[in-house]
């Protein structure tokens, strides 16, 4: 019982606080190893996803030719397959799901490929002590840092945005693709009062999805 009413209280403070607030809903690292073992997330390699992949792909070439990219939520290792090894010089995917990294793994990239199992709710400031490689790879700048569909899983997804971008190289871009659904409309509020947004795409899909990919610039390094 007391189980239940701390769910029942966590569900009615993001619905009627944290969310029209810009908030973000985590999703606990057990709950992701599940969806990816029930193909839940296979979407992502279908014909249903390719418009949004091919837009960003597209959005990367465009603003480095050749970026030392960080993919914050990389998942099972899809937007890793359309850039290594020729479209980037670094590329770093984060993940709280250990299935979907071993998944990602699993691709047999080439070495400029790296995937890092950590919460990247806390990875710029305090990487993960079991994973000295995530250490180590923190101390580095990143020419573009990608929040591909992974955003929302942030608490406080304002909050976490502001920390990457003490990651950015001078003159990087960090980009965010966000799916139209539940608060996206409050989380793109709360992200503008911090961030200019100096690209803007809307990318759709045959099925009718639509998702928005910017990319976002510090309003006091504007």
């Amino acid at each position: 019982m007391l189980r239940f009413l701390r769910k029942a209280c966590d569900f009615a403070a993001y619905k009627f606080l944290r969310a029209p607030r810009g908030g973000g809903k985590p999703v606990p690292a057990s709950a992701l190893d599940a969806e990816y073992r029930s193909g839940h997330w296979d979407t992502f390699f279908g014909p249903e996803e390719k418009p949004r992949y091919d837009a960003l792909v597209q959005l990367i070439a465009r603003l480095h030719p050749s970026p030392c990219l960080l993919d914050v939520g990389c998942g099972s290792g899809r937007l890793a397959t359309l850039l290594v090894p020729d479209r980037v010089a670094r590329y770093t995917g984060l993940d709280l799901s250990e299935e979907g990294l071993q998944r990602a793994r699993s691709l047999g990239l080439p070495a400029n490929a790296t995937f890092l199992h950590t919460d990247f709710e806390t990875w710029p400031s305090q990487p993960t002590p079991a994973d000295s490689s995530a250490a180590s790879s923190s101390d580095a700048l990143f020419d573009t840092i990608v929040f591909n569909e992974s955003l929302g899983y942030a608490r406080d997804p304002a909050r976490v945005a502001r920390a990457f971008t003490a990651l950015l190289a001078p003159g990087g871009a960090l980009i965010v693709s966000y799916y139209r659904s539940g608060n996206h409309e409050a989380i793109w509020r709360r992200l503008y009062r911090d961030f200019t947004f100096t690209d803007e795409n809307v990318v759709h899909n045959p099925a009718g999805l639509t998702w928005d990919i910017k990319v976002l610039q510090l309003r006091s390094a504007a």
